[in-house]
């Protein structure tokens, strides 16, 4: 979610720019930039869409995260499970040492080292879950980008918008007159088009 997030936020920081110099540009006027000539078109079509809100909507995007978040908890639950049993055997191997349990200096080693690589296990267990818990997160974020912007383009080609922007929540679109939020639309369209699927 992240890195779509990011994305999405470089994407809006652009069209914001380019908002900006619609702006001060005036009704279908050239701006001098740098030496160069930029037209602005004052008709330009441009529209947002709230990704917090389409992503708490879409049902696709709810489906995969529930999914997601099901199997982080199932992963934990198995870590956790493993941590206290090396624990337990951590506790009992302190206890056998205080009284003198271990009938050789050689067994006591031993069992050290089979808690160490039990231990180094658990870690890199960890890591590995870890990782693979970052691979799907990615792998979700390319889907529902790859979801949302190949439905956005057929989606425009009835539209005819220039450009279609995303905000989140303290996101880079603070106003826009009513008629510029397209986010509710989209959602059910989308939802709509993956009822089908």
């Amino acid at each position: 979610m992240k890195n779509l997030s990011i994305g999405l936020n470089v994407l809006l920081l652009i069209a914001v720019i380019v908002l900006y110099i619609l702006h001060f540009s005036g009704n279908s006027k050239s701006t001098s930039n740098q030496g160069g000539t930029v037209t602005m078109n004052a008709d330009a079509r441009i529209v947002y869409i709230n990704m917090d809100t389409l992503l708490n909507n879409y049902t696709q995007s709810r489906e995969l995260n529930e999914a997601f978040l099901k199997k982080l908890e199932a992963n934990r639950t198995e870590l956790n499970i493993k941590v206290k049993n090396f624990d337990r055997e951590a506790a009992e191997f302190r206890n056998k040492v205080e009284n003198g349990g271990f009938m050789t200096r050689e067994r006591a080693e031993q069992a050290q080292m089979d808690l160490m690589i039990k231990q180094q296990n658990l870690q890199k267990l960890q890591q590995e879950m870890t990782e693979n818990a970052q691979r799907e997160q990615m792998e979700i974020n390319r889907k529902l980008y790859d979801a949302i912007t190949n439905f956005l383009t057929e989606y425009n080609k009835a539209k005819g918008f220039q450009l279609i922007l995303s905000t989140t929540l303290g996101g880079n679109v603070l106003f826009a007159q009513e008629g510029f939020d397209i986010t509710n639309d989209v959602v059910n369209q989308l939802n709509e088009q993956y009822k089908k699927k």
